[in-house]
């Protein structure tokens, strides 16, 4: 039964060392990436393409005509 207790401790003690690790890493590395977010440069936004979309109009109206 004691052995048991001991692996339970010693589990939940590695868990919780490397909980505070991974928070201690995302924490620097949001440092870091906050500090050199102004050398990246804003995304640009993708043109529109210019999509037909009269097939699909044409498939949308057969099918409300067959409805009906």
């Amino acid at each position: 039964m004691a052995e048991g207790f001991v692996l339970l401790i010693i589990g939940m003690v590695t868990v919780f060392a490397f909980l505070q690790l991974m928070v201690a890493i995302m924490n620097l590395s949001a440092k870091f990436f906050i500090k050199f977010a102004d050398r990246t440069p804003e995304p640009q936004p993708a043109p529109a393409a210019s999509i037909d979309l009269t097939p699909v109009a044409v498939a949308i109206a057969a099918v409300k005509a067959r409805i009906r």
